[in-house]
Order: structure tokens, then C-alpha cells, then sequence
């Protein structure tokens, strides 16, 4: 998905990808390389310069393979639990 970019961003568009799953029998293939390979050239078809995506920071497997494609962490989202 390419969406606009917040004034304190320095482009001024982005590509994002939402939340991403590959079950337990496929994951050691390749196959989140493969697939944010095809993303990322979508995403440079249309003049995307810069990607985001979210992962939970306890999914250290998921955090791990966006890493190691090239990801780095830019914001930190905080959250505040009422019931405890």
C-alpha cells in the first residue's frame, strides 16, 4: 500500500506493509525474502523511496527476518494497559 507521508517525514510518500504471516510449515524457505522483494519493486514502480511495516516487538523470529532484509527500527509504539 503506498500512503502519504506526515509533514515531519522527509517524503512525501511511503510504502507500508500491514501485518504479515506465513504459517510454521513454510517458514526457513525464503519465502518473506521473496516476498518483500516483489513488494519493495512494487513499491519502486510507483516512486516509493521509503517502506514501513509493523511487527510485534515479542515476535523476535519476524523482527529477526525484517532485519536481515534491511529494516530498522524508526518509532516505537507504547501502549498503556487500563486493566491492570
Amino acid at each position: 500500500q503506498v500512503r502519504h507521508s506526515k509533514p515531519a517525514l522527509d517524503h512525501e510518500s511511503h510504502g507500508y506493509l500491514g501485518f504479515m504471516y506465513v504459517e510454521e510449515e513454510y517458514r526457513g524457505l525464503g519465502l518473506n525474502k521473496v516476498i518483500l522483494q516483489d513488494l519493495v519493486g512494487w513499491g519502486q514502480r510507483r516512486g516509493v523511496t521509503d517502506f514501513y511495516l509493523d511487527v510485534y516487538a515479542k515476535n523476535n523470529s519476524a523482527v529477526r527476518a525484517y532485519e536481515k532484509f534491511g529494516f530498522r527500527g524508526s518509532l516505537l509504539e507504547m501502549k498503556l494497559n487500563l486493566e491492570s
